[in-house]
């Protein structure tokens, strides 16, 4: 019988956010950024996003909206997988990571943001960490 098991990680992306959410307004959504699986084909991944020094109103967050590209079609941003990341309160960088499922296609990631002030003009960044199960 075989036994099921994580395969090691892959190493972590470069910062694939580029500069799409410095000073991101309140309320608003950034553009999108891609991040390519059609190739890779990796299960999961864990999303790291680094926030530049804000102090965000109390219960302020960002979230992560993922929509996917079926290689022909992108879905609109009003669909996808949302994912809500509380912000930490007090005056600081800060810091989310989650883990995500991961569809063999190219992927759409944006930004909305919560906080209940302006993301830091610079010092945003977004990582990808994917990996895969392997069985013995």
């Amino acid at each position: 019988m075989a036994t099921a098991k994580w395969a090691a990680p892959s190493t972590r992306s470069s910062n694939i956010l580029s500069t799409v959410a410095n000073s991101l307004a309140n309320g608003s959504e950034s553009s999108t950024v891609t991040y390519d699986n059609s190739t890779n084909r990796d299960l999961y991944a864990l999303l790291t996003l680094k926030l530049g020094s804000i102090t965000p109103s109390t219960g302020g967050s960002v979230s992560l909206r993922i929509t996917i590209n079926d290689g022909t079609d992108t879905s609109d941003k009003v669909g996808g997988e949302v994912y809500v990341l509380p912000l930490t309160s007090g005056a600081s960088a800060k810091v989310n990571v989650v883990r995500v499922q991961l569809p063999p296609f190219s992927l759409r990631i944006s930004l909305v943001n919560n906080a209940g002030v302006t993301l830091a003009s610079s010092a945003n960044e977004l990582y990808v960490r994917p990996w895969n199960e392997e069985s013995n």
